[in-house]
């Protein structure tokens, strides 16, 4: 193992800890982690609160850790220590933006050990709040335009629009020349959006939702749908495209099951279908995902901040969580362990 200098690896650190999925994670002093060869150890600054560690506490996500385990699955700090390998060595030191392992635990502890190849360096002109951010919806947003380009399509629609994924997507098709129907559940939503230059934004809370939306997806031809809802949307949204178009899920906000017209799939050429970024990054090439990385730092430092509605220790992510899921509009709940 390498550290920093002056650095010494403490025994015990303080984690939000998950001991039952359903249940409430609690702070616990925890056994600080080890890096072994080809593993970094991370000093965490900041970590932000996502739809999906909802789902992870809730037992709902795509794959079940052992428990009890650390939660959170995104977050920026410093390297302080590294296995021997060079590749791990190359980081120490530097501030960066990284993702927590799939089968270990996460970012919500003062320290987090995870991959190299999980880790990005920051630019100087990104702080490590800002940086914190850098995995989950700016990928996420390069990831659904890439969908949409090498599938010909010429617009797209999204749900849950107001969302800080939603928000960035938007001014990112913008730039990309892809036209972007944005789709809210509130009014002072559509306002947001349209300050922000949205051309298309439906609220659909009115009784004309549906029939503003059809005509929008055929006037704009809009044949692939990002739907963060879940329940009945993704069947709205079929309805409303041409034959032979899509939807990808990627949340499940109303918690509902959906319900779906088999008729649509079986004689319109229809699908329905999920998008996981974890699942995505598995298909591209390491070139790629580096042409990808320096885009989205040098976006988020020309164009781009998060807004963050608050700041909350370990011991206050549990009210931080109702916070963020009351008024996701209002922007990231970031936990901050040094608090």
């Amino acid at each position: 193992m390498k550290t920093i200098s002056n650095f010494e690896l403490p025994n015990t650190m303080r984690a939000l800890v998950l001991a039952e999925y359903n249940g409430m994670p609690s702070v616990q002093h925890w056994p600080v982690p080890v890096p072994e060869t080809g593993q970094i150890l991370v000093k965490i600054d900041s970590s932000p609160i996502n739809p999906s560690d909802n789902s992870f506490l809730k037992g709902l996500y795509s794959t079940r850790k052992k428990l009890p385990v650390v939660a959170g699955f995104e977050a920026s700090g410093q390297v302080v220590a590294t296995g021997d390998d060079w590749l791990s060595r190359r980081l120490l030191g530097k501030n960066v933006a990284c993702f927590a392992p799939m089968d270990g635990d996460g970012s919500w502890a003062e320290y987090m050990v995870t991959k190299h190849t999980m880790a990005i360096p920051l630019r100087k002109s990104i702080d490590l709040e800002q940086g914190s951010m850098l995995m989950v919806n700016p990928l996420s947003s390069l990831a659904m335009i890439d969908i949409a380009k090498k599938g010909g399509h010429k617009a797209i629609v999204n749900t849950a629009a107001a969302s800080a994924l939603g928000q960035m997507l938007g001014k990112m098709c913008r730039d990309s020349d892809i036209a972007l129907l944005n789709i809210v559940r509130r009014p002072e939503q559509v306002k947001l959006l349209k300050d922000q230059g949205a051309n298309y934004v439906l609220d659909s809370s009115t009784a004309s939702f549906k029939k503003e939306l059809a005509e929008l997806c055929t006037s704009l031809q809009i044949s692939l749908a990002y739907d963060a809802i879940a329940g009945t949307m993704p069947a709205d949204l079929l309805e409303a495209m041409p034959l032979g178009s899509e939807v990808r899920v990627y949340g499940g906000l109303s918690e509902d099951t959906m319900a779906l017209d088999p008729r649509k799939l079986i004689f319109e050429k229809k699908k329905i279908c999920g998008f996981w970024l974890s699942e995505w990054l598995t298909h591209q090439h390491l070139i790629k995902l580096l042409f990808y990385f320096n885009k989205i730092q040098k976006y988020l430092s020309e164009k781009h901040q998060t807004t963050i509605q608050q700041r909350v220790p370990l011991d206050g992510v549990v009210d931080g969580l109702a916070t963020y899921l009351d008024h996701m509009t209002a922007g990231k709940v970031i936990v901050k362990p040094g608090l």
